[in-house]
């Protein structure tokens, strides 16, 4: 029986080459972890050198695919389109963990309606939830109400949370303050936090989407190279010098 033809292979080579660096393995790994699993440290950056290499492999194979002249155009837009993609990386830990704030945030606020409407003190309810939440938030807020029973006024109790929970620590300062009433508030901070987490994901099913069609296109490349391109090439230089 005979293998698969030589430009499957060649194909395969070119999609690895393009999609594969370290940090790719590293994410993945990462995603397999558990959710109440710290965010792990992001990879340096390849080298200028290293994605070099690879995209001109990944180039090379493509332009092995195509062949001929069209196989060199096609050999340098490859090499240097991965070499961009490369240089991208992948999100950084920081990204990861503003990730996961978000998607456990509106939960936390519906917890700690309930506490607060409950009676229990503000760094009570906060050590509460704490216990219930996992990682990232867990920790900030475990922090916070360190804070808050060591006598720390709430602004500074707050001043050292990330970005991700400036809009809870608001709350519940402006609630000490003022004593304004702080349970519809964390309501609507919890329907705001669900929206943002729901965008997020959106966003992400439509660049899986891109990244499922993309191998479909990358097939389809060099037919129209050929069938299209370099017929209507030939022919316009066939008009020139006649």
């Amino acid at each position: 029986m005979s293998g698969p033809p030589a430009w499957l292979s060649l194909l395969a080579v070119a999609l690895a080459l393009l999609v594969w660096s370290p940090h790719t393995v590293a994410m993945r790994a990462r995603s397999l972890q558990p959710a109440v699993a710290p965010p792990a440290v992001a990879d340096a950056e390849p080298s200028a050198v290293r994605r070099w290499l690879l995209a001109a492999a990944a180039g090379s194979a493509a332009g092995l695919l195509a062949g001929g002249a069209t196989g060199l155009a096609v050999a340098a837009t490859v090499t240097v389109a991965g070499e961009r993609l490369l240089r991208r990386g992948p999100p950084d830990g920081r990204a990861d963990t503003a990730r996961a704030l978000v998607r456990e945030l509106p939960a936390a606020c519906d917890l700690l309606g309930v506490c607060l409407s409950s009676g229990v003190p503000v760094a009570g309810a906060l050590a509460a939830v704490a216990s219930a939440v996992p990682a990232p938030l867990g920790p900030q807020l475990r922090d916070v109400a360190a804070l808050y029973r060591l006598g720390a006024e709430p602004r500074r109790a707050w001043a050292g949370v990330p970005d991700e929970l400036a809009a809870l620590g608001r709350v519940l300062v402006r609630a000490g303050e003022s004593g304004s009433a702080v349970v519809p508030a964390l309501r609507s901070l919890a329907a705001d936090g669900r929206s943002a987490a729901r965008a997020q994901t959106d966003a992400a099913v439509r660049r899986a989407g891109v990244w499922v069609l993309a191998p479909l296109g990358l097939c389809f490349l060099p037919a129209f190279l050929c069938l299209g391109v370099v017929p209507l090439v030939l022919g316009i230089a066939g008009d020139v010098f006649r």
